[in-house]
């Protein structure tokens, strides 16, 4: 339509088709409960409007008014909040309902705050009615008619109104009103900035919260707590206590009443928890994992932590505590109740500001309370509160919206405090009483210790530096009061924890050292740690003990220099193993082989706790052999641990002929088969048929520690032996444990690259062992290693294997599977040797299943080629000339990299080989789009920002498709900007509202 058809009765076509379009807006509005639509206008824009409008355009007489004037047609949604504006964009009612015209579309948003800003906040959305609804004989008339539709806060329309009528449309005389017009213009701007964006963020604020509110009501009203105690699975648990914690715990008016049933219901859930079944969650027609329960626990220990219930009522608390604790079976479920715990048991600075150690202090005489019976039974929860009980430091948490400050003081020394310390440690000495040997009384001694300890990262008082000292005296005189009954490896662990006091209080610091209160004190603890040593250091058998047991042990010259100096220890300690190795004799040989099968019940998953014990049997055998000798028959399957070490001593003192009858004996009872492997993998006398007959012995049995040893034994040898290890041992011994789902074999080494093992194999050997880790559920740091030696000669083998892995991650119900790690380090070098090798096999996976390529062969290239590196650019460049699907592949390759400057030159050339209507130019956009991470509310209006930056660059480009892409990007990414500007001024605005700034 011509501006004259227009004129002459045209306008009423799109006047009806403005009503139409609010008519289809209003009805899809109202369907949606949570937009709060304040009115809805519609108009077909005035005759002389519109000539002025192509007036200002230089429009000719026969142009296409739709062409020149997109508001022709105009509607104007107005909404309450900003919220209800974010809510409807993500409605997607423009989108159902017409066909969204992005590029004449536009978001008005200033893109500062400075003075000179336009602030006129709109949405502007250009539409034409959808082909589907054309075709329908009462919207016929409209096709190809375009509506702007504008979407504003009621706030937002009152100031555009006002300024369309005054500086948007002012008095044009030259010369007259100029002045005027730019102090309205100024008033107009404050007026946004200061009253009408703050009110409608308070406004929306108000909103959100009633809208919270209302949700919580409903909640409320239908029981939420009753709601909690009826969930019979997880999933259905974790959903409700996370409704309840968002709607309904914030909005209780006295939240301090309703605590005590609260707590027992989220604590009666934690109890549940474990014992409810497994039920998978149905999403995009596959099954995946249902909560499990340590999710569950985690999440209401959270709830539990929060300001409402943490204080609000502590016995309740305590006893909740108590009952959670004792019915958990897993490390991963009790975590967050202790963890709860420690934080509920903590001095904190709010707690402290009301009544001092006053929560401490209602905890302690709790405990105190408790029968003996209860008292051990709820020994974990209860070490813990007296553990915190004893800390001299003061903690707390304050937020506000841009920033959290951590708080730590010391506590305030006051009879109630010195009180509770002294009736916390009795009981701690009470509970130890009660206690066998074990774990728990080591974690009482630990948190008796705690007594000792200074505040943290904070400056502390004289009067606290003294009852510190004092306590921790009166915790070393009972240490040596309990010190006949305790074990070595208590004593011994007993003696490294003193020595650790020692060192900190040996001499006070010089600004301490002057008071002689302060001196008395130190003295008396001094004194206390004298007498706890002669306990110790008259105790032989520990003088023996904490020579060969224990990489920490405290040796004499450590008391005189209390630096640490590990060398000098190290050389006394070397010293008094020889001196032990010399009182080996015929007649205490036996006495000594009791004594070693007693040290070596001490259990540790840390072997230099015995290096000690490993030095002596080294010596023993060099000085002594023939009462090794003797032992070897007699050692108990523990002992039989350290049999490796007593054979490499025996051999390299000589006794090989003695040793090997020993060990063929041994196979051929099937008797330390584990130790011998084990042996092998270093003995110089290496006997390959053994450690062949030890693996088909183990392969039999299933006996997966033989294997395991075995393979590590293949490995090591595999440099002096190289014959037949790899096929005969390593080979079938990682086929046995692989079908049992063992996969140690590929990461109990940790220097593939040194050994030979892997290197020299043949393209038919490579085969089996790559099938087996196609099976490894993750190959982890060895596993990559272990492929990056083979890669070196078979680096299409390894490719194709990556390959398997990919095919058997997208087919596997195993969630765990993870087909390459995250980060590539040992594979990276032999695989960036053969880019082009890389390229075509990218380009086969992306043929197979182009679904998620970019996390396939994209995500590998970009490991192996952060950059893009030389020769990769032709490489992919050669895709593209190559045709349609080579450009898609390369599509899929870029999108695995950050929207980086180098990807440009490929987009550019992929851009202008497209038609400007091609659907790949959206796959283009999204690689630009691609960010790292974004920190801060504004880390996105930032990063857009550097993306248009880098594609205004494209407009000087040669080729037009590249110059029209560019335009094009450039005006969505200022769209995309106001929009992110709007929501992250939005989210720091209410934030502050929150917090009251």
């Amino acid at each position: 339509m011509i501006f004259a058809e227009y004129e002459n009765g045209g306008r009423a076509l799109y006047v009806d088709f403005a009503e139409a379009v609010a008519a289809i807006l209003q009805a899809a509005v109202a369907e949606h409960d949570d937009l709060r639509l304040q009115n809805i206008q519609h108009r077909a824009k005035s005759v002389a409007s519109l000539r002025s409008k192509l007036a200002k355009a230089a429009a000719t007489a026969d142009a296409a008014i739709g062409d020149i004037a997109k508001d022709v047609s105009g509607c104007r949604l107005i909404f309450y909040t900003n919220g209800d504006v974010s809510r409807f964009g993500q409605s997607r009612i423009l989108r159902e309902n017409f066909t969204v015209d992005y590029e004449r579309s536009k978001i008005h948003y200033p893109d500062s705050k400075e003075g000179g800003a336009e602030f006129f906040i709109s949405e502007n959305w250009v539409v034409t009615h959808s082909d589907a609804r054309c075709a329908l004989p009462e919207y016929r008339r409209f096709a190809g008619l375009r509506c702007e539709i504008q979407v504003q806060t009621i706030l937002d329309h009152a100031w555009a109104e006002m300024a369309h009528d005054t500086i948007y449309k002012p008095m044009t005389d030259v010369g007259f009103g100029g002045a005027k017009v730019e102090a309205m213009r100024k008033r107009l701007r404050k007026v946004m900035q200061e009253f009408l964006q703050p009110a409608g963020y308070a406004f929306d604020k108000i909103a959100g919260d009633y809208a919270l509110l209302r949700d919580g009501k409903a909640i409320f009203d239908a029981d939420a707590l009753g709601a909690i105690r009826a969930c019979t699975d997880r999933n259905c648990l974790d959903d409700t206590v996370e409704k309840f914690s968002n709607y309904v715990l914030p909005n209780y008016d006295d939240y301090i009443a309703a605590a005590p049933e609260i707590i027992v219901t989220l604590s009666d859930a934690v109890i549940r928890s474990p014992a409810m079944p497994d039920v998978p969650n149905i999403a995009f027609h596959r099954e995946y994992p249902g909560v499990k329960s340590d999710a569950v626990i985690t999440k209401i220990s959270r709830i539990l932590e929060s300001g409402y219930l943490l204080y609000a009522c502590p016995e309740r608390m305590f006893d909740a505590l108590v009952k959670m604790r004792q019915a958990m079976s897993s490390e991963d479920e009790r975590k967050p109740i202790d963890d709860l715990t420690r934080r509920f048991a903590q001095h904190d600075c709010r707690a402290w500001k009301q009544g001092g150690p006053g929560l401490q202090r209602l905890l302690v005489d709790r405990i105190a309370d408790l029968d003996d019976a209860a008292f051990v039974a709820a020994t974990p929860t209860v070490t813990i509160i007296l553990r915190e009980a004893l800390s001299s430091t003061v903690t707390g948490t304050s937020w506000q919206a841009e920033s959290m400050t951590l708080h730590t003081r010391s506590v305030a020394v006051t009879e109630s405090l010195k009180a509770v310390r002294r009736d916390a440690l009795q009981q701690l000495e009470r509970l130890h009483g009660l206690l066998g040997e074990g774990r728990e009384s080591r974690d009482v001694r630990y948190a008796m210790l705690a007594a000792g300890n200074t505040p943290n990262h904070a400056g502390y008082t004289d009067s606290l530096g003294e009852v510190i000292m004092d306590d921790l005296a009166r915790v070393v005189g009972f240490f040596t009061s309990i010190l006949p009954d305790l074990g070595l490896e208590a004593k011994r662990r007993v003696e490294v924890d003193l020595h650790h006091r020692y060192y900190s209080y040996n001499a006070l610091p010089p600004a301490m050292a002057d008071n002689p209160v302060l001196t008395a004190a130190q003295h008396r603890l001094l004194d206390a740690i004298a007498a706890c040593r002669a306990v110790l250091d008259g105790d032989a058998d520990l003088d023996r003990y904490r020579a060969l047991v224990g990489h920490d042990s405290v040796m004499p010259i450590m008391w005189a220099n209390p630096g640490f100096d590990y060398q000098a220890a190290a050389k006394e300690r070397s010293a008094k193993i020889d001196a032990l190795v010399a009182s080996v004799g015929a007649e205490t040989a036996d006495a000594w082989l009791g004594r070693l099968e007693r040290f070596v019940e001490t259990h540790s998953d840390d072997m230099a706790t015995f290096l000690g014990l490993q030095e002596f049997i080294k010596k023993l055998a060099a000085a002594q052999p023939e009462i090794l000798l003797a032992w070897l028959p007699r050692l108990s399957d523990r002992l039989a641990d350290w049999l490796p070490g007593m054979l490499h001593g025996l051999s390299d003192a000589g006794h090989s002929n003695v040793v090997l009858p020993l060990i063929e004996a041994w196979v051929e009872e099937d008797r330390h088969l584990s130790s011998i492997a084990w042996y092998l993998q270093f003995a110089e006398a290496f006997r390959f048929d053994l450690l062949a007959t030890i693996t088909v012995k183990a392969i039999a049995a299933e006996d997966d520690q033989v294997l395991h040893n075995a393979t590590i034994a293949a490995a090591r040898q595999s440099a002096n032996h190289p014959d037949g290890l790899f096929d005969h041992i390593f080979l079938p011994a990682a086929q046995s444990l692989s079908s049992r789902r063992l996969f140690g074999w590929a990461g109990g080494l940790f220097n593939w690259n040194q050994l030979g093992l892997l290197k020299g194999l043949s393209a038919q050997q490579v085969v089996p062992l790559l099938k087996l880790l196609v099976e490894l559920p993750r190959l982890g740091t060895n596993g990559e290693a272990l492929l990056a030696v083979v890669a070196r000669e078979h680096v299409q083998a390894v490719i194709d294997l990556i390959g398997e892995r990919f095919v058997r991650e997208r087919d596997s119900d195993d969630f765990q599977y993870e087909d390459l790690p995250y980060g590539l380090h040992y594979l990276r070098e032999p695989l960036a040797s053969a880019p082009a090798e890389i390229v075509a096999a990218a380009r086969r996976w992306f043929d197979a299943d182009p679904s998620l390529a970019q996390f396939r062969g994209g995500r590998l290239i970009a490991e192996l080629f952060p950059n893009l590196e030389h020769p990769l650019y032709p490489l992919l460049y050669s895709q593209i000339e190559d045709n349609r699907e080579g450009i898609e592949f390369v599509l899929s390759v870029l999108r695995a990299f950050k929207g980086e400057q180098f990807l440009h030159p490929l987009l550019r050339a992929i851009v202008g080989r497209l038609p400007a209507d091609d659907g790949l130019l959206h796959i283009v956009d999204i690689v630009i789009d691609s960010s790292g991470v974004l920190t801060g509310e504004y880390g996105s209006v930032e990063a857009q920002e550097a993306r248009k930056a880098l594609v205004a660059e494209w407009a000087t480009d040669e080729n037009e498709a590249v110059r029209a892409f560019a335009a094009r990007f450039i005006k969505s990414a200022d769209n995309q900007l106001a929009m992110e500007r709007r929501r992250a001024d939005r989210s720091v605005a209410l934030r502050k509202i929150a917090f009251e700034e």
